[in-house]
């Protein structure tokens, strides 16, 4: 893996655009473009390029810990982890061209998330850049070792308007010694139908439900396995239709790519127990309910109302219409409380200003929530 250490010029870069005020777009492999609001300022901001500064920075597999340069490629970590045998346990998407920092910037999991934990339950330490072009170091290398402000985690799914990611320490695991999926008869848009597996203590890494098929698969050691397919019982998938995981993943499923004319794809995070949405359209249920995809016409105002309805919010994955949010709009304590992060690591609102929540990025959002 080619290995290079760009952090000198990128805090140049930054420094540069803070004292002209000139608003910078962070990107790497733009595989992530379609995510997040549109942007209203990309003709005046200049792009700033994560892919030089990439490489791992250290690897101790004993450890279980990695650190490594944001611009580093999914595939490339990846691969030197399963040489290794080990893997980053919250399975995120591999996108072409996709690389750690966009990945961890858009807050991704993959559908080991509700059985492993987040993107940002494994991440132990960063190195950032802020507003101010300063070089800041949050973390370090073991589990804990933060009183206080969690900055690291802070950053995870704040869309790059927190700071440059340059560095990122983290937690591995093991790859499972045995895995195997099995597949049952459900009725569609059944939310309710994982709750019996989810009160088991199962070895699960993956509930999905797509039409009238309800897919569980199990991860672990072969005794464990083994003796939880037993009990569940159902069709055991071969390996290669076992590739579904893979394909939801990385939105290359067939849901994903068979869109209507008019149709957005949203992605609908609520309680795994929530019930399923007023909503119409084509529903994928991943993370054993608790993250819902939908293809639907829906207006943008319906779907945010009907997932806010059963304490959840709603994100839209792809280009939507000029000035409708890609986000749940954010209301008081919580948006009070972003403003003032935001205000805290970025003031001028210089990196990607107006694409995550930009109701934020106004100054006159910002001097609001000083007066309250």
């Amino acid at each position: 893996m080619i290995s290079n250490d760009d952090s000198a010029a990128l805090l140049e870069r930054v420094r540069q655009a803070a004292a002209a005020d000139t608003p910078l777009n962070i990107v790497a492999g733009n595989s992530k473009h379609m995510l997040g609001h549109r942007q209203d300022v990309a003709q005046r901001a200049e792009a700033l390029s994560m892919l030089s500064h990439s490489g791992i920075i250290s690897y101790e597999p004993t450890e279980l810990v990695v650190s490594v340069r944001t611009g580093t490629t999914m595939k490339e970590l990846n691969q030197v982890l399963d040489e290794a045998g080990q893997m980053l346990p919250f399975e995120p998407p591999v996108l072409p061209a996709s690389t750690l920092g966009g990945v961890l910037a858009c807050g991704l999991s993959g559908p080991r998330r509700p059985f492993a934990g987040s993107a940002r339950d494994y991440v132990l330490g960063t190195r950032v850049i802020n507003g101010q072009g300063q070089d800041l170091s949050f973390g370090g290398e073991v589990m804990k070792n933060v009183a206080g402000y969690d900055v690291s985690r802070l950053q995870i799914g704040a869309y790059g308007t927190l700071g440059v990611l340059l560095d990122v320490s983290m937690k591995v695991l093991p790859r499972p010694e045995a895995e195997l999926t099995l597949v049952h008869e459900a009725v569609p848009d059944d939310t309710q139908s994982f709750a019996a597996q989810l009160r088991r203590p199962l070895p699960l890494s993956g509930a999905l439900l797509i039409d009238d098929r309800r897919y569980l698969r199990l991860s672990g050691s072969e005794a464990a396995v083994s003796a939880a397919a037993r009990i569940l019982g159902g069709e055991q998938l071969s390996a290669a239709d076992a590739g579904i995981w893979q394909a939801v993943r990385d939105h290359e499923h067939a849901f994903f790519s068979n869109a209507a004319s008019g149709m957005q794809l949203w992605r609908v995070s609520v309680a795994d127990h929530a019930p399923a949405l007023p909503v119409s359209g084509t529903w994928l249920h991943d993370w054993a309910g608790a993250q819902r995809w939908l293809r639907s016409a829906a207006p943008a105002a319906e779907i945010y109302k009907a997932a806010q309805a059963v304490g959840g919010h709603a994100t839209r994955y792809g280009p939507g219409p000029v000035g409708e949010p890609a986000f749940q709009p954010l209301e008081g304590v919580m948006r009070r409380l972003q403003t003032r992060v935001r205000d805290s690591f970025d003031a001028q609102r210089l990196f990607n200003r107006g694409r995550f929540h930009p109701e934020l990025d106004s100054l006159a959002a910002s001097q609001a929530t000083t007066e309250a």
